[in-house]
């Protein structure tokens, strides 16, 4: 299941699709991050509206220089996924180090804009995509 969900993710073409929004929504007792996207490679239009549904979320950070967003027309440079990665262990060491093993199961799903764009970061058990429309 680990190499699927991170070989499943890393295989999307990330490399300049577009981040238009990201929302958290809590269902059912569990937070869930949804990127919505415009991902190329999905079908024979260029850009195919997607959403990128982080389930079970149990960390978000992002750092979005919403001016540089703008000004690289939204572009995503990259993305990944890590079942261990320097994130996982910092928050593993210093929030949850009173739970070991907290983090079993989880993935760091990682999306890199276009510089100066910034990152989104989310710690989550999987992800699923969803075509918008």
């Amino acid at each position: 299941m680990t190499e699927n969900t991170s070989e499943s993710f890393n295989q999307l073409h990330w490399h300049d699709s577009k981040l238009r929004s990201l929302r958290i929504l809590r269902n059912d007792d569990l937070d869930e991050v949804l990127l919505d996207v415009e991902l190329r490679g999905m079908s024979e239009q260029e850009l195919t509206p997607m959403t990128v549904v982080f389930e079970d979320a149990v960390f978000f950070f992002s750092d979005i220089d919403l001016q540089g967003k703008r000004e690289c027309s939204d572009d995503i440079s990259g993305a990944k996924c890590e079942a261990n990665s320097d994130l996982m262990t910092k928050l593993q060491n210093e929030r949850l180090k009173y739970s070991p093993g907290a983090l079993a199961g989880y993935f760091h799903f990682s999306v890199y804009l276009i510089h100066p764009g910034g990152t989104v970061d989310v710690i989550a058990s999987r992800f699923r995509l969803e075509k918008q429309g």
